[in-house]
């Protein structure tokens, strides 16, 4: 039997510590803001240092849920579940516990897919929910697919805006860090693009396998951050590029599928004095939460419309943030706060 403790955060909707003691459960649910529709956002299973490191990527993560369902102009918002992954978690009984936690919301949070999550996993939560993403025949089941292709969508935009595409057609060099579910389906999208790959993956058969399918160079883990290349594309978990980091960067273009890869805003500010142009990931990496609001909120089966929209997005952040003089990262925070305010109202 789960129990539930609120945990008043200031800007938060609500923040919730979930247990279930019989099934090792432990962790955190935070619905940041239903101002524009109920919240949506994936349960994470993660090996986490300490509770408070937990609650921290929680609160982090549903607030990026917010933004980025304001910036796709989405009816819903935004929240996160993260669940700590340890030797005592008795993983089926755990997650349909979790499944209860969300039905207790009464549909003010709808859950799906993060990392670590497997079907089966989903398919417990289904047990004790029915506000929850489980793929199946009729619905999307291909997020990660979705999620790289609106990254490429993002990227194009940048690449057209540094003039990338046309003094170097089809062979930009793009090193990828991570090339797990959804970095290895951008790296094989960026392969028929005809681009140049460079890899890095913190398991090191991963990245040759990855390497032998797709003709890529592997870069050691610990120097993709600082490879010489057009774009670097963060595609492992978040945090990554701090303000030390961004002096080191060589890549004229920072486009990823990970979330919250900038450490602190002003990690974006040094990009942004540097000349180096980042694609809040937020707005890139959209694409599987588009299709599947889509899908489970508004009932459609189609999402290429939607999915290429964000060019044009990524596009008017890149106009606004030269004109503006700021980060890029400023710019998408403003719009995706105008929309809130809006919606408040």
């Amino acid at each position: 039997m789960h129990t539930l403790k609120e945990m008043p955060v200031e800007g938060y909707e609500r923040v919730l510590a979930f247990r279930d003691p019989a099934a090792g459960l432990r962790g955190f649910l935070a619905i940041h803001s239903t101002a524009l529709g109920p919240a949506v956002g994936g349960v994470r299973l993660w090996r986490y240092a300490s509770e408070d490191e937990a609650l921290t990527d929680v609160l982090r993560l549903s607030r990026a849920m917010t933004y980025k369902a304001a910036l796709a102009e989405l009816p819903c918002g935004g929240g996160k579940a993260v669940i700590i992954a340890h030797p005592e978690l008795q993983r089926d009984p755990a997650f349909e516990a979790y499944g209860g936690v969300v039905e207790s919301l009464g549909g003010r949070f709808f859950t799906g897919p993060d990392v670590g999550i497997i079907p089966a996993d989903l398919a417990a939560i289904a047990r004790a929910t029915h506000h929850v993403a489980c793929g199946s025949a009729a619905g999307p089941d291909h997020s990660h697919e979705e999620t790289a292709l609106g990254v490429w969508h993002g990227m194009r935009a940048c690449l057209d805006f540094a003039g990338l595409r046309r003094a170097r057609p089809h062979r930009a060099r793009v090193a990828i860090q991570g090339v797990g579910s959804v970095g290895l389906q951008l790296a094989r999208l960026l392969k028929r693009e005809g681009m140049e790959l460079l890899v890095a993956d913190i398991d090191p058969s991963r990245a040759r396998q990855v390497a032998e399918e797709l003709g890529a160079e592997v870069v050691p883990p610990d120097e993709i951050l600082t490879a010489r290349c057009d774009v670097l594309a963060p595609c492992a978990l978040g945090g990554v590029i701090t303000v030390e980091t961004a002096r080191q960067i060589q890549a004229r273009i920072v486009c990823g599928c990970a979330n919250n890869i900038l450490a602190t805003p002003e990690a974006g500010d040094e990009l942004a004095r540097r000349g180096i142009l980042y694609a809040p990931d937020y707005l890139v990496n959209a694409g599987g939460l588009i299709a599947g609001v889509e899908f489970y909120l508004l009932k459609r089966r189609d999402s290429t419309a939607s999915l290429a929209r964000i060019y044009d997005r990524m596009q008017q952040v890149l106009e606004l943030a030269q004109q503006r003089g700021v980060s890029t990262a400023r710019v998408a925070d403003e719009l995706a706060e105008a929309r809130l305010r809006a919606a408040e109202r």
